[in-house]
C-alpha cells in the first residue's frame, strides 16, 4: 500500500474520524455509522463529503449529512444495498411507519429520519438506521433488561455471545484503521 500524506489538516481530521468511528461500515461488516461534529470544526463539510462519495462509491458506501442546519453536524456512512435490504423487510416498514416514515425509498426514509433528528438527536428508531437488530431496537425502546453492552445494547440472552464477537471485531477493525491513519494511509486504501 502507497501511503499519502499530501491532504489538508481538515480532511485528515476527517480520516481519522472516520477510521475511528466507521470502520465495521468500511470493512463491510456493519450497515452504517455514525459521527458527529462541530460544524466550525468542519467548516467545509459538504466538500467533504462530496470527495469521500466519489472516493468510496465503487465500494457500495455513501455518505451523508444530517442535522446539516445544527451547530453539531451528523456525518452517516452507509452501504446503500445492505441499507436497502433492511428497509425493504415487511416489520421494519411497519415499525417504521409508526413513526412516520414513507418507505419507499432509501433517500425517503434518510430525509424522515434527518426530520426526527431535528427533535431529538437519537430518535428511538436510529438503531434501524444503524443496522442494530429489530428486536434490540425493540427491546430499547420498551425499556426491557439488557443482558449486554457493546455498539448497542442486547436483549436476547440466546444472541449475546455471538454478538459479543462481533463487537469484538468491530474493535479490532477500529484498532487497525486507527493505526493505519495514524502511519498516514488513505481510508480508500484500507478498504
Amino acid at each position: 500500500m502507497k501511503k499519502s500524506y499530501r491532504m489538508s489538516s481538515e480532511q485528515r481530521s476527517f480520516e481519522e474520524l472516520m477510521a475511528y468511528h466507521c470502520a465495521p461500515t468500511l470493512k463491510g461488516v456493519k450497515i452504517a455509522n455514525m459521527f458527529h461534529v462541530s460544524r466550525s470544526s468542519f467548516p467545509n463539510a459538504l466538500e467533504l463529503m462530496e470527495i469521500y462519495n466519489e472516493k468510496l462509491k465503487e465500494k457500495g458506501l455513501a455518505f451523508r449529512i444530517l442535522q446539516a442546519d445544527q451547530p453539531r453536524i451528523t456525518f452517516y456512512l452507509y452501504s446503500y444495498k445492505k441499507l436497502q435490504r433492511v428497509l425493504s423487510q415487511p416489520d421494519i416498514q411497519s415499525f417504521l411507519r409508526l413513526f412516520g416514515y414513507s418507505t419507499h425509498s432509501v433517500s425517503a426514509c434518510l430525509d424522515h429520519l434527518e426530520k426526527r433528528m431535528k427533535n431529538s438527536y437519537y430518535p428511538h428508531e436510529i438503531g434501524i438506521f444503524l443496522g442494530y437488530p429489530y428486536e434490540d431496537v425493540l427491546g430499547f425502546i420498551q425499556d426491557k433488561p439488557c443482558c449486554g453492552i457493546g455498539a448497542w445494547k442486547v436483549y436476547d440472552p440466546s444472541k449475546w455471545e455471538r454478538t459479543k464477537r462481533l463487537f469484538l471485531l468491530f474493535d479490532r477493525f477500529r484498532d487497525q484503521f486507527v493505526q493505519a491513519v495514524e502511519k498516514g494511509f488513505l481510508i480508500e486504501q484500507l478498504i
